[in-house]
């Protein structure tokens, strides 16, 4: 194929510059947050604070607390199951291969709707939120969600922690009806 266009010279670095890199499906550091399960597989240290992926696994009928990020887009892949999300003050389903985009300041969450752990990639524009995750959430082989419960009721650190990434909490009534 040919292109009539002007290309760079061969000298120049856009043609050697191997920037890029592979995480592959047994990598990423892996953290339980009481129902979910997330391999972290790209932090923004890693893409120059560009992105943040998760995969993540979420227990049957488990359901994050609504919030809106400010410094930060998220967006979802669904891989396997069904789940409802909160979408400002809207609801709407997303099964397998739906992806969903939520822009900063718009408040959302998610429910697992299904009676069956259900899968999606989770990815965070810039990166730097799933710092939390890999700060925070538990080894899953120490996983005790007693343990877990009461952290995010007393940890000082956790509390700060979460004071400190630009999100707010915004429960309502039946988020997910």
């Amino acid at each position: 194929m040919t292109f009539s266009i002007e290309l760079p010279d061969r000298d120049d670095p856009i043609w050697t510059a191997a920037n890029g890199f592979a995480v592959r499906s047994d990598e990423g550091a892996v953290r339980v947050t009481g129902e979910e399960r997330f391999t972290i597989k790209v932090t923004g240290v890693q893409s120059k604070g560009q992105l943040g992926v998760m995969e993540g696994i979420v227990a049957p009928g488990y359901s994050n607390v609504p919030h809106a990020h400010f410094g930060e887009d998220e967006a979802f892949l669904v891989q396997s199951g069904r789940f409802r999300f909160v979408n400002g003050n809207e609801t709407f389903e997303a099964g397998a291969g739906d992806f969903v985009y939520i822009p900063r300041g718009t408040r959302h969450g998610f429910k697992n709707i299904l009676d069956v752990p259900s899968k999606m990639m989770v990815f965070y524009s810039p990166g730097g939120m799933e710092q939390f995750f890999v700060d925070h959430g538990m080894d899953e082989h120490n996983f005790d969600p007693e343990e877990w419960e009461n952290r995010l009721r007393t940890d000082t650190a956790l509390q700060q922690a979460l004071a400190g990434l630009n999100v707010q909490m915004l429960p309502g009534e039946n988020d997910y009806a």
